[in-house]
């Protein structure tokens, strides 16, 4: 099934400009939805539809997705892509931090989902792929917004893809393993051998966009990718499960006893 139209969220870099490329290429309509606006990229590709959209505006989306079905122009592809990744849960809890992540990761998706539900039942099916994370069954605990966020939608596409099997909303996720891209943060903080392991069970994002494509052809539930990388996150399960403080956070990115002595500032400001 060639794919006509698509709609891709967070296009500026990585994974999701990769996957504009590929549709751009391909010869499909593409509408690219972005919080903010990068000129080089709206001029390389001028036959591409470009949204400046914040896709935690509720409000913004519903418009869109409603301008869409009455312009006969709505997608058989939404691949809702933008995330972001912060530390917010290092020396403290920054719940801005936090925020934030849910904010675009959970709710930048979610806020598709509503209208598109809202729609009368369409002729051909559509495919809402999300994409998340197996960082969602073992997390970072310094990014603690990044893996709730994931997890929670992991669970809620769980849930869709059971209530609306056999419709034309065919709801679809993505569990990505490491992959080489600006989100991946951090890796300045951590030890040497742990970026060599993930590196080791890296994914290429050309491989990324060819497993995303080949999802959006057909009514999967479910992708994990790379597939090794799965043994890494059910050892690194095991270890957190059978090994006191194993990446549990116990102490701070800069090596501090979380909670020691003079491992935090006085709030009051007192020497």
């Amino acid at each position: 099934m060639k794919v006509e139209r698509v709609l891709i969220t967070g296009t500026t870099s990585g994974v999701g400009r990769a996957l504009l490329e590929y549709y751009a290429k391909s010869g499909a309509q593409v509408l690219s939805v972005n919080r903010r606006q990068v000129p080089a990229l709206e001029s390389r590709y001028p036959h591409v539809r470009f949204e400046c959209l914040d896709v935690r505006s509720a409000e913004g989306v519903q418009k869109l997705v409603a301008e869409l079905a009455a312009s006969a122009e709505l997608p058989e592809v939404f691949i809702l892509n933008a995330g972001i990744n912060r530390v917010d849960n290092d020396e403290s809890f920054e719940l801005s931090s936090y925020r934030e992540v849910i904010d675009t990761n959970l709710y930048g998706v979610l806020n598709f989902i509503q209208p598109l539900t809202l729609l009368p039942r369409g002729q051909v099916p559509r495919h809402v792929i999300a994409i998340s994370s197996m960082a969602n069954y073992v997390g970072n605990p310094y990014g603690l917004g990044y893996h709730t966020s994931k997890r929670a939608l992991t669970t809620c596409f769980r849930v869709w893809s059971r209530m609306y099997a056999g419709t034309d909303l065919v709801f679809q996720q993505v569990m990505l393993g490491p992959v080489r891209t600006a989100i991946y943060s951090m890796a300045h903080r951590f030890p040497a051998w742990v970026i060599w392991i993930r590196d080791a069970f890296s994914a290429s994002i050309d491989g990324v966009v060819r497993a995303v494509s080949r999802l959006a052809r057909s009514r999967r539930k479910t992708l994990f990718y790379p597939w090794h990388a799965v043994l890494l996150y059910l050892a690194m399960w095991l270890c957190q499960s059978l090994v006191p403080g194993f990446f549990q956070g116990q102490k701070t990115l800069a090596g501090k006893l979380r909670r020691g002595e003079g491992s935090r500032p006085d709030p009051a400001g007192h020497a």
